[in-house]
Order: structure tokens, then sequence, then C-alpha cells
């Protein structure tokens, strides 16, 4: 959290130049920030097994031998291209086309990963002919310390992936039960069983359909999670002989991806 910095205002009345401006300064704040974080634990010339080891007081009163570990952190598409200084909706592992994205590329065709250490020589030659082909790669020229960092940085471990997974296939989840709902002309039933779900504890009264919602946050999506199953269990009540089978699937779905998030 301390690498981050307020987005300039959006002001129509003001010259585009300014906000562009502000944006390449928190860029090199950002980066110099996180050079100043990771230079200790990374920016080795020579590291040996021995090295990167610290002298940890722990709470019971002892020291203890303690090397840290170096791992990733999960992030969009946009914050992505700011951390690696790509442009945008470029794949930062691998050398790989706009126009390819996407597509299941055969191992014996993969494109090669980024070249970290040329990219480096390019930005700090800082010549018309190394912009150029910087440039020709969809990279920004500039400082970018995960340049500097002795390993592949799309390889790293990513913290907390279990937790942004739960809310990533919650999403995924409730837009599969609306446009089931949807398909199966059910959505009016949908939304009014999912308006009548009462206040209780600390879950807040329903006031919209979930159509309504035009952004969900992480608070509001682990609430839905306690009561998305009461609802959809309610269809094959009224449903007819040859639907029940069909939203029995949705049911058993929804219950195995609920218990999946409830228990890990």
């Amino acid at each position: 959290m301390v690498t981050l910095l307020p987005i300039p205002i959006k002001n129509l009345n003001i010259p585009q130049k300014r906000p562009d401006e502000q944006q390449q300064t928190n860029c090199e704040v950002l980066h110099e920030v996180l050079r100043r974080v990771l230079q200790p634990l990374t920016l080795k010339l020579n590291p040996s097994d021995k090295s990167g080891y610290y002298n940890v007081l722990c709470e019971h009163g002892n020291f203890r031998r303690c090397k840290p570990v170096l791992a990733a952190w999960l992030a969009d598409c946009p914050e992505y291209s700011d951390l690696h200084r790509l442009e945008r909706h470029v794949c930062f592992s691998y050398e790989s086309p706009k126009n390819e994205l996407g597509d299941d590329v055969p191992s014996d065709k993969q494109h090669p990963r980024w070249g970290q250490n040329q990219y480096r020589r390019l930005s700090d030659a800082n010549t018309k002919s190394a912009d150029a082909e910087l440039s020709s790669c969809h990279v920004h020229r500039g400082f970018n310390v995960f340049q500097h960092i002795p390993c592949i940085m799309s390889d790293l471990p990513k913290a907390d992936l279990l937790h942004t997974m739960q809310i990533g296939m919650l999403d995924h989840l409730q837009k599969s039960i609306f446009h089931f709902m949807k398909t199966h002309e059910q959505l009016n039933k949908y939304n009014a069983i999912w308006l009548s779900v009462p206040a209780y504890d600390d879950l807040t009264p329903k006031n919209k359909s979930y159509e309504q919602v035009s952004q969900w946050n992480g608070k509001e999506m682990k609430e839905m999670s306690r009561y998305l199953f009461g609802v959809v269990i309610q269809f094959p009540l009224g449903g007819s002989p040859a639907q029940r089978p069909i939203f029995n699937r949705a049911i058993d779905c929804t219950r195995v991806l609920l218990e999946f998030y409830m228990y890990t």
C-alpha cells in the first residue's frame, strides 16, 4: 500500500499535458519506492546460499535466522502494465502480439519471455534507436525495478491467490446464474426471490436486483455468498418436471462452489 499514489483528478478544463505529467511522476515514484523495498532482498550481484539471511527478533525474545522469500501479488491487466512499464493490453509474461492474446499457443511455438536485461540496457542507452526498439516491443522507457530482479517475475508465487480466486469465481457464478435464469425465462421470479431476502444480523436488505447493481465490491460478494444458495434452491419447487433436472444440476454446481468458498 505504500506505493499507491492518488490518481490525478479528471478535469476537462485543464490541458491533458498536466495529468499526463502527474501520471509519469506517479510511475517514477512507484518504481523508486519498490526499488528501496526490494533492494535488500533481490538486487545482489553475486547471491550465495548464505546471503539474504537476517536476524529477526521473534515474540519470545529469541533471534531467528530468517530468509525472506520473494513473492508476487495478483493484479489486473492495467496494474501489471504500470508495474512493468508496458503498453496496455500486452502480456507481461511473453512477447506475444496483441492480436494473438487469448489464443492457445502450442508448446513448440511459445513466444519468448520478456528480455529484461535487454530492455534495461535499451532504457539506459536513452537513444532514439533504443527508444524505437522498446516501442516496437510495447515497452516504455524508464527505470523498472522488476528488470533488476534475478528471476522470472511471472513464475513467482502469488500471495493471497485463494482469496482472489474465490472472489473471481463468485462473480463468475453470479453471472452464470443470471444468464441461466434469463435463458429459461425465470429472471423475474429470480429477481423477486432475490429482493425478498430479509435483513438479518449483518445482512443488509436488498433494494436492487442483480442486473441493477453496476459494480460489486468484495464485501458485497461475500455477503451474497451467504444467501445465494437459498435463492437458487427455490426454483425446482415450481418448475415443470422437464425443468427440474436442469435446475437440479444448476443447484449442485452452486452448492459445490459455495462449499468450496466457505470451507477454504
